[in-house]
């Protein structure tokens, strides 16, 4: 993907949809979370203790980033999209507003948005106008449409990724952007789709190829992931762990010494407990593979982390529940499809410009220019050829 073709829009884990600052290679084998604080294995300060548990909750990840999306202003954008679309009048002279009885036109607008943007970023605008344009011709080529059965179902698996409970709650995160749910369908959901529609037709994935990409991302499929319920006891130093763990083995009260001896002041009171969690979410990586690697009622030995020597014991493990390949078919295909466009779309758009006769006048790009044909040096000129009808005369001289 080329730098030059951005989302702008990213969600973090306040909810919010931002400008981002460089494209993400959205795959299947990515993260579905990301880790929590570390504060939530420990918590050194006494503030805020909890009268219970509170389950590691899942942070938010950045929105995925659709290929042929680039930066851009997205007020800007969304003021011609509702201003001079939906105004009255076909031409340049329509009225976009009115003032003390006065029309303003969208000549006046768009004169008013070149000078406040400059050619390059109004140009950048009208690449991306152009851009989706180009990408429904390339699609209807294919015969077929894009229902809102398929925006339904995209959007519930995005918002499935990132952690929505609710469609309110998406919603909400988009209008904190400026931004409405319908016009999330179009600028980001319909493109994908029907970039999937080209691809598709492009590279006739078979059966076996998409059964294969399940099997190597099973996890990514995944209706509800694996999960662990674990205790833990914080300690400050290594010979005060082993000592602990020494007890635990001879059969000590887990949750009584969590109480007596973690540094842990969020979990201590509760027995250490840390509630459900899921990989990634612990801000540990070592700590994470200790834990994940047992069963229920199983315990770590000493753990070194960043917060300190931890112990910690299973009390709950949920594996996985991943659906066949047949019951997630459809998914499968759209992220297979999805991880193609990401590593081609830059070519194929290259591509689709040129057939289609690009030209963008304000950034003076031109696909159909033809490109020059560097002339030959005069070193090179100044060679005698050797060509085939010279080499045998040559050769006939001695």
């Amino acid at each position: 993907m080329s730098e030059s073709q951005k989302d702008p829009l990213e969600l973090n884990q306040s909810e919010e949809l931002n400008t981002a600052d460089k494209p993400v290679e959205a795959t299947a084998e990515e993260a579905q979370r990301e880790p929590v604080e570390e504060a939530a294995l420990v918590n050194h300060t006494e503030e805020e203790q909890p009268a219970a548990a509170t389950p590691v909750q899942p942070a938010k990840q950045p929105m995925k980033a659709w290929p042929w999306m680039i930066v851009s202003v997205i007020a800007i954008i969304a003021l011609i999209v509702v201003l001079v679309r939906e105004s009255s009048g076909n031409t340049m002279n329509g009225a976009v507003g009115e003032l003390d009885g006065q029309e303003i036109t969208k000549a006046e607008l768009y004169d008013e948005m070149q000078k406040t943007m400059g050619d390059e970023q109004l140009g950048a605008t009208l690449d991306n106008l152009m851009m989706l344009k180009m990408i429904s011709i390339e699609a209807e080529k294919t015969g077929k449409e894009v229902s809102d059965a398929d925006i339904d179902a995209m959007l519930k698996q995005v918002e499935k990724q990132y952690g929505f409970a609710t469609d309110a709650d998406f919603e909400q995160a988009l209008v904190s952007s400026g931004m409405t749910l319908d016009s999330y369908k179009a600028s980001q959901l319909v493109p994908q789709l029907e970039l999937r529609l080209v691809f598709e037709q492009k590279l006739a994935p078979t059966d076996e190829q998409l059964q294969e990409y399940y099997n190597n991302n099973k996890d990514a499929f995944a209706t509800s992931p694996e999960q662990v319920q674990a205790s833990q006891i914080v300690l400050e130093t290594k010979e005060e762990a082993e000592d602990v763990l020494k007890q635990l083995k001879q059969g000590a009260d887990f949750a009584k010494l969590a109480k007596e001896k973690s540094l842990d002041t969020t979990t201590k009171e509760n027995g250490g407990d840390l509630g459900y969690f899921g990989k990634g979410q612990l801000g540990d990586e070592t700590v994470e593979a200790a834990v994940f690697a047992l069963n229920k009622g199983e315990m770590t030995d000493v753990v070194e982390s960043s917060i300190g020597y931890v112990i910690l014991k299973v009390t709950d493990h949920k594996e996985a529940v991943i659906p066949t390949y047949e019951e997630a078919k459809a998914e499968v295909k759209g992220q297979y499809l999805d991880e193609q466009i990401n590593a081609g779309a830059a070519d194929w758009m290259d591509e689709a410009k040129k057939e289609l006769g690009y030209k963008n006048y304000l950034t003076k790009e031109d696909a159909t220019a033809a490109e020059e044909t560097p002339a030959p040096s005069a070193s090179a000129s100044a060679e005698p050829s050797a060509s085939p009808s010279a080499s045998p005369s040559a050769s006939a001289n001695p």
